[in-house]
């Protein structure tokens, strides 16, 4: 699983998004998405030409979000984004853990494959 940024209309970030391989191994990002990660701005917009991120948000938009962080209403952009990964990586490690239990199932059936098919 790889996670792109997607972006709107106005090339204005909207959020994260996991993408899982195909059936392939290949993974098919969206076209209003990419796998450059943005840094913790406030209102980021995306520069597909020269693939790079600015703030867009105004002064006004800036103070009126600093008031609502000062009075508790609104969690930084940062804190949203490490919560993310947090579940990101839980369901990276769970899938490796499934992923080392059918490796071993597998090895275990090459085994008695190996052994005439007789089970134990």
């Amino acid at each position: 699983m790889i996670q792109v940024y997607e972006y709107d209309e106005n090339f204005i970030l909207t959020k994260p998004v996991p993408i899982e391989p195909d059936e392939d191994g290949n993974y098919i990002i969206p076209e209003n998405c990419t796998t450059v990660q943005p840094p913790p701005f406030i209102k980021a917009m995306y520069h597909p030409a020269e693939k790079t991120w600015t703030e867009a948000a105004t002064q006004e938009e800036k103070k009126a979000l600093e008031k609502q962080i000062e009075s508790g209403r609104v969690p930084f952009t940062v804190d949203e984004l490490k919560a993310q990964n947090a579940a990101i990586t839980e369901q990276l490690a769970e899938a490796q853990s499934l992923a080392e239990s059918q490796a071993q199932m597998i090895a275990n059936l090459y085994l008695m494959l190996a052994e005439g098919g007789k089970g134990e």
